[in-house]
Formats: C-alpha cells, sequence, structure tokens
C-alpha cells in the first residue's frame, strides 16, 4: 500500500502525469481527478469485469507525456479499498507519447487465487519531463476477473500496441513512482511489452528485457 506521503501529493493542485488504462477497462477516467488516490476518483468497483489470464495478460496504456515512470500494483478481493500491497511490476520509465503495452503482465506467485478469483489492477505512474517542483502521481484502476485461460493471438493483438517511438530506458527503480518508498510486497512475478508469439498470452517471452510493440521490436532500451 502506497505510503500517506504519496496520498498527500495526490490532492496537490499541479497535475503532470496524466496517462490512460484502456485493456483491461478502466473504473473510469477524468483529467481533472486522476491524481487522487487510489483509483484516480473512480472508488466504486465495476460490477462488469475483465477477464485477466492469471499466467500473463498486457496492460494496454496510452501515455501523454514524453517521460513517465510506471508501476502496477494489484489486490485481491471483490472491494479492496486502498489495499493495493502486492507489486505485480516493480517500477519502470517509459519515454515517448502514444499507445504503450506491458506485453505479459502476471498475477505474482505465491498468491492464493484460482480461476475466478476477483482482484483489482491498479497502475500509477509519474511524469518526469514538466521540470516542476512537484511530481504527482496519477492513478487508475480496473477491476478483473483472473481467469485461467490465456488470451487468444488475436485478441493479444488486439489489446496490446504500441507507438515505434515507444522505450522502456530503465527497469526495477526502487520505490514507487512519485519518488517515495512503498511497503507493499514484491512478489516473483514478471512484465513485459512483448511481441505476441505462440497462440496467447501465456506464451509470451519472460526475459529480462522489455520487446516493445504487437506490431515488432521497435524500440528497445535498457539500461
Amino acid at each position: 500500500m502506497l505510503s500517506n506521503a504519496v496520498v498527500a501529493l495526490s490532492f496537490l493542485p499541479l497535475t503532470f502525469a496524466h496517462f490512460q488504462l484502456n485493456w483491461p477497462a478502466a473504473r473510469g477516467f477524468s483529467d481533472e481527478i486522476e491524481s487522487s488516490f487510489p483509483c484516480g476518483g473512480f472508488d466504486d468497483v465495476q460490477q462488469e469485469r475483465t477477464d485477466f489470464p492469471i499466467g500473463g495478460g498486457p496492460l494496454q496504456l496510452h501515455m501523454e507525456h514524453s517521460q513517465t515512470n510506471v508501476a502496477v500494483y494489484m489486490a485481491i478481493g471483490a472491494d479492496p479499498g486502498d489495499g493495493f500491497n502486492i507489486v505485480a511490476l516493480p517500477q519502470l520509465q517509459v519515454t515517448g507519447l502514444g499507445d504503450f503495452c506491458l506485453g505479459s503482465v502476471q498475477v505474482p506467485e505465491g498468491l492464493n487465487v484460482s480461476d475466478g478469483t476477483l482482484a483489482t489492477i491498479q497502475v500509477v505512474t509519474n511524469d518526469h519531463s514538466g521540470g516542476g517542483l512537484y511530481q504527482v502521481s496519477s492513478f487508475t484502476c480496473a477491476d478483473v476477473t483472473l481467469v485461467n485461460t490465456p488470451l487468444s493471438q488475436s485478441d493479444f493483438e488486439d489489446s496490446c500496441k504500441n507507438n515505434t517511438n515507444m522505450k522502456v530506458t530503465q527497469e526495477n527503480i526502487e520505490g514507487n513512482p512519485n519518488g517515495t518508498s512503498t511497503d507493499a510486497t514484491s512478489s516473483s512475478s514478471t512484465g513485459s511489452a512483448a511481441s505476441p508469439t505462440g497462440t496467447g498470452a501465456a506464451t509470451q517471452a519472460t526475459a529480462v528485457s522489455w520487446v516493445l510493440g504487437a506490431v515488432g521490436l521497435a524500440g528497445i532500451a535498457l539500461l
């Protein structure tokens, strides 16, 4: 769960870190309240949930700043409130504008989940391109049903696209995207923005490197 410092920063009037989560379907989006913890001002659980593969599924984002830190957290249960204390994907830094896909974000190993378990995914970002004094986090959440069935190849391609200018420039950054520490539990997990190979998300490459694009291998950058 993010610290009180994150909550305090989220109510500052300056909002630099804008993005949208397009898949799985977000609870909602409002540019004016996107900095509200924990879910960008949309705290009510959706009745209609997206099926999300336990073995790995894409997160389709739309980045609206040229350099952004991104991290993914998860909470298990029908209505987790602000209990996003599971690290599904450690913080990384992305450069570029437009479509960006994290191609295989898995449910961390060791969690007591099975086909049909209810969960919520939280994506946190922070813009670094504005040059302002305050780096304000943005939040969005997607309510999902965890399933054993991987996405088909066509569904994966429809839900995982990248602009050719997108690059991951840094991985496994400590802390969360607004630069404060977090007491979230980090479990074994693999995430990648992978080009589709095989028959579904569960067969995506699980290498450490981030392969950008459901349309090709353009824009790999590692530090």
